[in-house]
Order: structure tokens, then sequence, then C-alpha cells
């Protein structure tokens, strides 16, 4: 029903996806972290090999991975025919259990919400994602850091300050542990006052998009987010790497600024996250939870905001949360990721 790889051939896979980054960067960066160990205790199946056209890593088990991947299958393809079938098959997906899919085609959200009601389950939230990575040949020229201000890196001190930042955009036990896996083994940017405070950072996750964009408000007029993007972008391009990030696709706002900037969009990059519920899992039982995601109807079958009902998605934060970052966001005033209440 599928094809369990053995290291040898996710190598293979891993060096075939790099040759078509950056659309495969969602799956390749992933692949590559299996590989190092730093996503330890998942495994890659693909629907057939070598002649495959779709690839899901996935926990081997629900206890073999930190607390903050369990459920998470991140998939990828080169058809959404054959994914269709892929994710339907036998033994592929664990329909007994919650289930966040990343890196789904957008027109198969509606596959996956008919094969969750034939298993007795449901999906109760949907996020669209655009990808924009930087194609151009050049670096883009580094910004000028305000006066008082350090352009720096995050340390691992830094991850309990963090979580508190995103603590009313997310819930998870294990957050403040992933923050300071992801400030211990990847790159960041961040910009601290001369007395140390940190005030603004960027940094990546692991699937190699940069993501968690903030700016404390007091410096909202200042263009930290900007300095942060192109700098950690450069950082990325010294390396060979791709500068990449997922962007909310009605974030219209956001996606200016990165085009302003010089960041392109990747068509084939571009996708949704997808969460899976079965009915006997009863809500506020362990499963995250996320604002600003698509809620379907079970009536109509059509899309819904409900700003208190988001599940959580850990590895799908936008690049910037704009009402962090400093950019405008039309018709909106509060920060609701730093408010007190």
């Amino acid at each position: 029903m599928f094809r369990l790889l053995t290291d040898e051939e996710t190598q293979d896979l891993k060096w075939e996806l790099h040759s078509e980054l950056p659309g495969s960067a969602k799956i390749y960066y992933v692949l590559c972290n299996h590989l190092d160990g730093l996503l330890a205790g998942f495994e890659a199946i693909v629907d057939q090999w070598p002649n495959w056209t779709s690839v899901i890593l996935r926990p081997q088990t629900q206890d073999s991975v930190p607390h903050y991947f369990r459920h998470y299958y991140l998939c990828h393809t080169r058809s959404t025919t054959d994914f269709k079938f892929f994710i339907q098959r036998p033994c592929v997906v664990d329909w007994t259990k919650p289930v966040i899919f990343t890196g789904i085609p957008y027109d198969l959200v509606g596959v996956i919400q008919e094969k969750s009601r034939k298993e007795q389950g449901e999906v109760t939230s949907v996020e669209h994602r655009f990808m924009y990575a930087w194609l151009k040949e050049e670096f883009p020229e580094p910004e000028v850091v305000p006066e008082d201000l350090e352009l720096t890196v995050l340390q691992e001190d830094h991850a309990e300050d963090i979580c508190n930042h995103w603590k009313h955009y997310r819930t998870n036990d294990g957050l403040v542990d992933y923050f300071r896996q992801v400030i211990k083994h990847f790159d960041s940017s961040a910009i601290v006052t001369t007395e140390g405070r940190l005030v603004a950072y960027i940094c990546m996750q692991y699937n190699g998009s940069m993501a968690n964009l903030f700016v404390d408000p007091e410096f909202h007029s200042a263009n930290l987010g900007v300095i942060l993007l192109k700098d950690l972008t450069r950082k990325l391009l010294v390396k060979h790497q791709t500068a990449y990030g997922f962007i909310k696709t009605k974030d219209s706002s956001f996606i200016s600024t990165c085009q302003n900037i010089g960041f392109s969009w990747v068509a084939q990059g571009s996708m949704s996250w997808v969460h899976f519920r079965p009915f006997s899992l009863k809500p506020g039982s362990g499963v995250p939870r996320v604002p600003s995601a698509s809620i379907f109807s079970e009536t109509t079958g059509e899309e819904r905001n409900i700003e208190e009902l988001k599940d959580l998605h850990l590895n799908a934060l936008p690049l910037s949360c704009n009402e962090c970052s400093g950019i405008p966001v039309a018709n909106k005033t509060v920060c609701v990721h730093v408010s007190t209440s």
C-alpha cells in the first residue's frame, strides 16, 4: 500500500527534491532535518519507489516524537490525483487519532473532508498559505539598525520570552522546549536594546521556512520587521539555502511588504494545513488550537471563520504575524498576541 524508505533511499529522495527547489522546499528541508537527527522518531513513506509521486513524513508512533510534533503528517506531492488516492490507502493515515496535515494542495482539502466523514471524524480547521521565496541572484540590501539597538541572534534563554509572546496565539505544553530547540539548531535574527531586552526577532522552522516574526509594539514604527527579514534572508543565501516563508493567502498587507523587499510568489510551494479530529476525541482533550483558521460547516461544507474555535498547527505559523511585526493590518489596532487579558 506504501513504501517505507530506508535512510539511503531517503537520501536519494532528498537530492531529487533538491533539484526541484524552491517549490519542494517545504519537504526538502524536513527530510534534511530528519536525516540529520533533528526529526528523530519520524519515518518517510512514498506511494511507490523509485518512481514516486507522493511522500509523507509521519511519526513512527505518537510517543516516538516530541509532544509538539505528535499527529503531524508532513506531505508533498507532484500529482494531486495520485495523492488523493495515496492518503486513502490502508495504513497510510491513522484515522483513529488526530492528524495535522501540512503541505496539502488547496484542491485536496475537500477530499480530506470527505474522507474524514467516512472515518467517523471531521475536518476542524483549514489554513491556506502562499509561499514567497527570494529568487534573485543578488542579496537584499541590509537596513540600518536604529541607534541604541543591536542586531544579533536569539539565545536559548530567550525561549520563555518568545513563548510568552505567542501564548495567546497557540497553546502547547511543549512550546518552550520547541523554541529552545529551534533557537539551538536553526538560524535566527534578533534585535535587542543596549540593556539586552529582546524587542524583535525572526527564526527558522523545521521545514526550512522563516517564521515567528515579532516586533514589540513599542518599536512598530522603527522598521524592525523589514530589517530582520533581510538579515535572515542574507544568512540563508550565504549558506546557499532557500530563503522563504508562508503567508496567509488573505494577508495582502504583508504580501505587499514581502514583494517590495524582493520576495516572489512560488506557486508550486503554496499549500494548506488541515486538521482532522475523530469524533471519539472530545474537544479540548490535548489537541492544540490556533486562531485565524477556517472551520468547515458540517451542513453546507463551506468554510466559516469562528475566532474562538481554531485548531493549532504548531509548525504552521505564518512568515509573520502582522499584529506583532509592525506591518500595518487593515481594520486592526489591537495585538492579541501580547495582550494582558
